[in-house]
């Protein structure tokens, strides 16, 4: 298991990013709020994993179950191409574009892969 940390501002928000990779999944907590958010699993099927076909299944399993955070959600999972599935923790004070490209950029910068 592997741990990659970082904080960035966003629209003047401290946000928190932790990135654990397990052997199965990859964990990805996003904060504004140093506190866990909704949990959203997000999977790619195998055969469009092959061909790099978008993210099939997005899905909250705990916490706020809306547009917002599911696409949020997708949208980064889509900029850091992550190599096994992936449950990410969100909690934003805006889901703006900006805010998003942010993380993305942050993430992209510690990800291992």
């Amino acid at each position: 298991m592997k741990n990659y940390v970082c904080a960035i501002i966003t629209h003047g928000h401290h946000t928190d990013i932790a990135l654990k990779i397990y052997s199965n999944r990859i964990l990805l907590i996003i904060t504004h709020f140093k506190k866990f958010g909704s949990l959203v699993s997000v999977t790619r099927g195998p055969i469009l994993q092959q061909f790099g076909g978008s993210y099939n299944s997005i899905k909250v399993v705990f916490g706020r179950d809306d547009i917002e955070v599911a696409a949020a959600a997708k949208f980064i999972a889509e900029q850091i191409t992550p190599d096994k599935p992936l449950l990410v923790s969100i909690s934003l004070k805006d889901y703006d574009s900006d805010t998003l490209k942010a993380i993305a950029a942050a993430i992209n910068e510690i990800k291992p892969w």
